[in-house]
């Protein structure tokens, strides 16, 4: 089994719709966040419990995807000390979590000195699209998408054969195309329904109609459109996303299970 469940879907911040980027996977025996945009924690401990996280992977470290990294790291070391599970996050990333630490690390708590470090099994992930990674029976692989900081589109592989893809923030390039091709699902961010070259070039983002034409290339069976700028484009972003891909089109609506 890998479902998808949506925790959040906003680029930047929460709206009255839902969280920040942030979802997770349903695997047979738990669930596995992928990024932790503000608000994941409190939509994730309204349907779940905290023992059923199995590890949590983080695209890249833009607030809208990382900031409640220490909003669960908190919970994680207090009232109790919960059991660690793995962290993933892009190579080369190691000093923005340490940053977290230097923050909002509370020297008076032994347990909460650093609670990102005492909290999770940090593990670096390399953009290469070969590396191996496994979490709770599922593996996955990072590939290197076209963004302003080190960002990570995912390629998750169920024991089954089931395929969930995550474009992260990017703009059209190849080894999002990689990530993608033939998935079950491709999370894939619409941040614009128009955007200048330095927005999706420079900056690094797809517009939904762009997030179509890649989901068309790669093949994938069906598009989910996420982290729109705002929910009032989610309808117009569907019909701009069907004018280059075929297939179903969904859009990321906080609380959906597909």
């Amino acid at each position: 089994m890998l479902e998808l469940e949506i925790l959040g879907s906003n680029a930047t911040a929460p709206t009255r719709e839902g969280p920040a980027s942030s979802y997770l996977l349903r695997t047979e025996t738990g669930v596995v966040l992928v990024d932790a945009g503000p608000g994941s924690l409190l939509a994730y401990c309204a349907r779940h419990d905290l023992a059923d996280l199995r590890g949590i992977v983080v695209t890249h470290m833009h607030a809208d995807h990382s900031l409640d990294l220490m909003a669960w790291a908190y919970r994680w070391t207090f009232p109790e000390v919960l059991p660690r599970v793995p962290l993933f996050f892009p190579e080369g990333e190691r000093e923005r979590l340490k940053a977290f630490d230097a923050v909002f690390g509370i020297p008076t708590l032994p347990t909460m000195n650093s609670p990102i470090a005492q909290s999770w099994d940090l593990r670096e992930m390399p953009r290469d699209g070969t590396t191996v990674h496994t979490v709770d029976g599922v593996t996955f692989r990072s590939y290197a998408a076209h963004h302003s900081v080190p960002s990570a589109a995912l390629r998750f592989e169920a024991p089954g054969g089931r395929t969930v893809a995550f474009s992260s923030d990017t703009g059209y390039c190849e080894p999002v195309v990689e990530a993608a091709r033939d998935a079950d699902l491709f999370v894939c961010e619409a941040t614009y329904l128009e955007a200048d070259e330095q927005a999706l070039h420079g900056h690094g983002h797809l517009t939904a109609r762009l997030a179509g034409e890649l989901a068309a290339e790669a093949d994938a069976r069906h598009l989910v459109l996420t982290h729109f700028a705002s929910p009032a484009l989610w309808d117009e972003g569907r019909l701009h996303a069907a004018d280059g891909y075929s297939g179903k089109i969904s859009v990321a609506v906080p609380g959906t299970v597909l």
